[in-house]
């Protein structure tokens, strides 16, 4: 008799526990299928509409700022190509361009601290090409001094590059704002700078390569 009424008990908790299970199941399922697509949408809208709102001469400053990183890398990156190069016409050029770098450093600062922002001292990381590892050792093997200083023009015009997309953007957007025209002026030089030394590196390229190639025909086996 004791035996059945503990059978009976198991039987109506394992009722109860499968009760419970569906129910909280079906809780899940009801409160999930609740959220139609517009209550997500709206969701996803009261989410962005959190974000922290900034000025337009705060917004302004970001995006200068992002430019001033680029310079701060740059001036270390044409000390260190000046220092590279064996060919005296690329290291007076890129002395050259090293003091317009300067200058434009000075000017994004100016600029900056007009609009009540601060200047950055971090450096980006600029895009210089990346080569897979294999390559790269290979070449690390048998690259000469010659190929070294070719390859470092090839990034120079890289870097160029992306310096005139970002201040070609910089000066659309600026002429969009009521900041004063002065700053255009300012981003509309550097941008031109930039061009100019991206022109130099393109057209001397075939000079470069003829100063070049002797050393680098030397170091190819003859067979």
């Amino acid at each position: 008799m004791a035996r059945k009424q503990k059978s009976r008990a198991r039987s109506k908790g394992k009722k109860r526990t499968g009760s419970n299970s569906q129910s909280h199941i079906s809780t899940i399922i009801s409160s999930s299928s609740s959220k139609s697509p517009r209550n997500i949408r709206r969701s996803i809208k009261r989410s962005s509409s959190r974000k922290k709102q900034i000025s337009l001469n705060e917004k302004l400053g970001v995006y200068l700022n992002e430019a001033l990183s680029i310079e701060n890398a740059s001036i270390q990156r044409l000390q260190s190509r000046i220092k590279q190069t064996r060919l005296q016409d690329a290291k007076q050029q890129l002395q050259h361009h090293l003091e317009e770098t300067k200058e434009q450093q000075k000017r994004l600062r100016q600029l900056i601290t007009n609009l009540g922002g601060k200047p950055t001292k971090d450096k980006a990381q600029l895009p210089v090409l990346s080569l897979p590892k294999s390559l790269m050792n290979t070449l690390r093997s048998h690259t000469t001094a010659a190929e070294d200083d070719l390859r470092g023009a090839k990034e120079d015009a890289v870097v160029e590059n992306a310096e005139i997309a970002v201040y070609d953007m910089l000066t659309h957007l600026l002429q969009k704002t009521p900041v004063d025209g002065e700053a255009v002026s300012v981003l509309t030089q550097s941008l031109g700078e930039e061009k100019s030394m991206a022109e130099w590196i393109r057209s001397n390229t075939p000079i470069m390569l003829t100063q070049l190639w002797p050393d680098i025909e030397a170091s190819v086996s003859k067979q």
